[in-house]
């Protein structure tokens, strides 16, 4: 039997608990006093693959932690972004001033460059907003996002932008006309009643 899987086919990863049992189970192996040369290598081996399974384990669930304290955060900031690149391009198209165009497509990449921020932001630090809400940004704050901005930048260039989690959560919630639907929306579930 192969390793478990998810609905959606992706391998399962163990729990922090679960692997901490398994270590606990090999390490009391290791204690034993008669246990032959051999074994204790095989177990030791083992031991090093648990530890390093664990140091997966947490990293997964601090990111899923993250993507699910932030969701709600980033989900209004890529609205009001859309919302900024869509009136951008809609004076542009209006505007006949080759200045006046030359600042709106400077403007209109920025607002790009921040959808990127949104949309592809490492699930392993702390989101930090685009549009802070109270008072200004402080040096180090400004400092951090652009390093995280560059971070973005060259994960993209990688081609390492999404991760698998991202790209499965976006999958499927959109209608075709461009609104984003929520799988559990109230009048979804209501059968349009």
């Amino acid at each position: 039997m192969g390793p478990k899987r998810s609905r959606r086919g992706q391998e399962k990863r163990p729990s922090v608990t679960h692997v901490k049992k398994q270590m606990r189970s090999v390490q009391r192996t290791l204690n034993r006093p008669e246990l032959p040369a051999e074994a204790k290598a095989k177990h030791e081996a083992a031991l090093a693959k648990l530890n390093d399974d664990l140091r997966k384990a947490k990293r997964s669930r601090l990111e899923s932690h993250r993507a699910t304290k932030y969701h709600k955060v980033k989900f209004f900031e890529r609205r009001k972004c859309e919302r900024r690149i869509g009136q951008t391009e809609r004076k542009l198209a209006a505007a006949s001033d080759p200045a006046e165009r030359a600042e709106l497509e400077r403007q209109l990449d920025a607002h790009r460059l921040d959808l990127q921020y949104i949309r592809y932001f490492p699930p392993e630090h702390k989101y930090l907003s685009l549009y802070p809400t109270e008072g200004g940004e402080n040096d180090f704050v400004q400092k951090r996002k652009r390093k995280l901005r560059e971070l973005v930048a060259k994960r993209i260039a990688e081609g390492k932008g999404r991760t698998d989690a991202d790209a499965d959560s976006d999958a499927g919630d959109d209608d075709g006309d461009g609104e984003r639907l929520e799988e559990d929306d109230f009048f979804l579930a209501e059968g349009g009643t």
